[in-house]
């Protein structure tokens, strides 16, 4: 196995194990439980790939298996994330209507993509594991977009957990986002460039969670989310009068 391969697994693997025991010494598997069982998973899964890694065929399986797996539960940990910090929007059925329907829609497209308009130099299979990659992490990056503009226009307090488990995610996804798309585009041409982009934004994404977690939160910050729902309803409504798009009271 390769020098950087043998680093691109056992870097994360050593931040994950320091993750989860941060997790556990913070008493967060309640909070935020989502985001722990994704971490959780994630530790066998980096020692399963490292384990299989001398032998591709392995690890093509190993990988892929537990990556399906990890996707699901990012986007779960994610939504967790958001709806703790945004729990208002929740009670406009026009916001549950847009953000609960955009990742079928997403997936949607991108299965149907792989199969009309397969990537290059790629065996089908391949292709539609591509576009499925390239579709969860462009919904990632979506929520955590509408996190910060959210965020920015109501300006809520600054919660080091929440915001530091967001801020991973979009390191990574970003990172892998682009890979995906270089991988699917140009194919074998850049493999090496899509393959360890990847690596390195994850485990950037992951150190930026340690770097989150290692320090407690400041007690006066409570364990609340920075606004209560009715407050933030309160505040969107507001926002939507001044547009004209809802009722004056």
């Amino acid at each position: 196995m390769h020098i950087n391969d043998l680093i691109a697994l056992l870097v994360p693997l050593v931040l994950e194990i320091w993750l989860l025991a941060l997790l556990l010494k913070r008493n967060l598997r309640h909070r935020f439980p989502f985001f722990f069982v994704y971490v959780f998973l994630a530790v066998p899964s980096t020692a399963a790939r490292l384990l299989t890694s001398p032998h591709y065929a392995h690890y093509f399986y190993v990988y892929w298996t537990t990556e399906v797996v990890l996707m699901v539960f990012s986007l779960a940990a994610l939504h967790e994330v958001f709806h703790w910090t945004f729990s208002g929007f929740y009670r406009l059925w026009w916001f549950r209507l847009f953000y609960y329907g955009t990742i079928p829609v997403i997936l949607g497209i991108a299965i149907r993509n792989a199969i009309v308009n397969p990537p290059a130099q790629a065996h089908p299979v391949i292709g539609l594991i591509l576009d499925i990659g390239i579709a969860v992490n462009f919904v990632r990056v979506v929520i955590v977009s509408l996190f910060y503009i959210f965020r920015k226009r109501l300006g809520l307090e600054f919660r080091r957990y929440a915001y530091g488990i967001i801020a991973g995610f979009a390191i990574f996804s970003i990172g892998s986002l682009i890979a995906f798309i270089v991988r699917s585009e140009f194919g074998t041409k850049l493999e090496t460039f899509s393959r360890y982009a990847a690596a390195v934004a994850y485990i950037l994404g992951v150190a930026a969670w340690v770097a989150s977690f290692v320090r407690p939160e400041p007690e006066d910050q409570g364990v609340g989310p920075p606004m209560s729902h009715e407050q933030m309803l309160e505040e969107v409504q507001g926002y939507l009068r001044a547009m004209g798009i809802a009722k004056r009271k």
